[in-house]
């Protein structure tokens, strides 16, 4: 068959007659990966002190809020 291809197109290299290989399936129910982010770098007592905090969670001039 590939020299069919040849003798009618006089290329290959843009026909494919075999099957390409399927890549590998993502893992669905893979290991979870280790947290990366600003509260994994945390020690455990920083950690304690922010799951507590119970303060204002907005930073700034008020008048920002609203612009």
């Amino acid at each position: 068959m590939t020299e069919l291809a040849k003798k009618l197109f006089g290329w290959t290299s843009l026909v494919r007659l075999t099957d390409k290989p399927l890549p590998e399936p993502e893992p669905v129910n893979a290991k979870a990966r280790p947290m990366t982010g600003f509260f994994a770098g945390l020690t455990a007592e920083q950690k304690k002190k922010a799951l507590e905090y119970r303060g204002e969670e907005t930073h700034g001039d008020k008048s920002f809020l609203h612009a």
